[in-house]
């Protein structure tokens, strides 16, 4: 590359860091967020009037083809929820419906399954018949069962209770704190789940557990829940392509969900990667404007909606917008980023190994250098994308970051009453917003690019080589839409 073109490459890179770090507009959005609408739960007004705010920041950023695309789905709205102890004494214990939990009661006794893993599932009897009828608990995420070893799924783990003919499933956080666990269940936006499901703090799983070890524990759930018909809408908007530029219809995508769950606002998830993709589409606006053009690929930002109960937003995007799928470069994906700490930030590759070595390089040339891993991924908005080929990404925290973050597990705070604005860090959301500008940039304006799309059987087989397709086809995520 001519020295010219370095030269210029350089000074824009630092255009883009110094806009971006010398804002702090990604903590003021994710305050007027959290506390203008609270929870954003799908479907929910909160949801809705998230929608309304992102459209207009967007129109002011100055964005261009600001939509919202509408879609329809069976929702889920919460009722009442009670966990009794029936046996060895009578109390009750505080527990959480899970989205799509299905209205009804059960009485019977539990049964304990570990983390929930298929090998848990076995050592219980499961092939056997021995949870047939029982209420079966397990662990939520874990800290791990050994390298190169992740704990399943929510989804996952539920339907091996299902698959066991369970008549209800408990799942326990395994972060202290009086926090009770949610997340969604299987067949969100269809209709009831198969079986009841509930989310305990670790402190009650901690009891029944320690009851179980001496004695029959008897338990009775309750549930109430309704399943009205309700609408989203996945808001996007375009920064448009230098019109010289040879790849001007290429385009790279950012973006991820701007629902939370409907027991906090969600400022950590996913609160802090909806503030991070405006701050990066404000921060690249400004300097398209002051350069009088835009950058060598088109450039989208993307909020999908109704994330957390089955990624219907970014499936309903991908399906409407299946035709230019195939000029997408990269996709980076927004989820619970900014909520490590500056200089934590990391780039986590959804099974595309040609790049880690490109993008490493790439963060050592600008100055910033961050890690950078591959690792397949189903739980957030890339994996529609994946699945249809796309290279996706996500930032992240490195793995030491991750693994420290707070003395918590898995999604910490995330999933949880606590997630709330008190737990973002003004800065962490300022460097994480600096380095998801900085890369859009480098990968939208890179000509030496390695990767390429998957064709459907390339993805089948990655999803295989990761251990993840038999899961997937448990839950109900394999084969994809179309």
């Amino acid at each position: 590359m001519a020295t010219a073109t370095v030269d210029a490459a350089r000074a824009l890179d630092k255009a883009v860091s110094g806009e971006a770090m010398g804002s702090q507009a990604a903590y003021a959005t994710l305050r007027d967020l959290c506390d203008t609408f609270g929870h954003r739960f799908a479907g929910s007004p909160g949801e809705r009037g998230a929608a309304t705010f992102l459209l207009e920041r967007l129109r002011a950023y100055g964005l261009e083809g600001v939509t919202a695309e509408s879609f329809r789905y069976t929702g889920w709205v919460r009722g009442s929820e009670s966990l009794d102890v029936l046996e060895p004494l009578h109390v009750r214990m505080r527990a959480l419906a899970l989205p799509y939990c299905p209205a009804g009661e059960v009485e019977a006794e539990l049964r304990w399954v570990g983390d929930g893993e298929a090998d848990d599932y076995a050592a219980a009897g499961a092939a056997q018949g021995a949870l047939r009828g029982a209420i079966v608990m397990s662990a939520a995420e874990t800290a791990g069962r050994g390298a190169g070893r992740a704990s399943s799924h929510r989804r996952e783990k539920y339907m091996r209770a299902v698959t066991a003919g369970a008549a209800a499933y408990l799942y326990v956080n395994q972060n202290p704190g009086d926090m009770p666990v949610t997340g969604g269940l299987p067949g969100g936006g269809k209709g009831p789940a198969p079986i009841p499901g509930l989310g305990l703090t670790f402190e009650t799983g901690e009891q029944l557990r320690r009851w179980q070890e001496r004695s029959t524990v008897r338990l009775r759930l309750s549930v109430t829940a309704s399943f009205p018909e309700v609408e989203s809408s996945n808001i996007y908007a375009d920064l448009p392509a230098d019109s010289a530029s040879p790849s001007a219809q290429e385009l790279v995508v950012a973006g991820g969900h701007y629902d939370s769950h409907d027991i906090s606002p969600g400022a950590l998830d996913n609160g802090a990667g909806t503030v991070i993709t405006l701050e990066a589409a404000r921060v690249l606006a400004s300097i398209a404007r002051e350069r009088g053009r835009g950058f060598a690929r088109r450039l989208r930002f993307c909020f999908f909606a109704a994330e957390e109960i089955g990624l219907l937003g970014s499936w309903e995007y991908v399906r409407r917008h299946r035709e230019e799928l195939d000029r997408v470069r990269f996709m980076l994906n927004l989820d619970t980023s900014g909520r490590g700490f500056p200089g934590n930030e990391a780039l986590v590759l959804t099974g595309i190994p040609e790049l880690l070595p490109y993008y490493a390089g790439a963060t050592e040339q600008m100055g910033y250098p961050v890690e950078v891993r591959n690792r397949f991924s189903s739980a957030s908005d890339h994996f529609p994308f994946a699945m249809n080929g796309v290279p996706t990404g996500g930032i992240g925290q490195t793995q030491l970051a991750a693994s420290a973050l707070n003395g918590l597990v898995g999604r910490g705070w995330g999933h949880t009453p606590a997630d709330t604005l008190d737990k973002a860090n003004p800065k962490s959301l300022q460097s994480a917003a600096t380095v998801t500008a900085r890369l859009l940039l480098h990968t939208a304006q890179a000509e030496d690019w390695p990767a390429h799309h998957r064709a459907p059987e390339q993805v089948e087989q990655q999803l295989a080589d990761a251990g993840m397709l038999e899961a997937l086809k448990l839950s109900g995520r394999w084969p994809p839409p179309r």
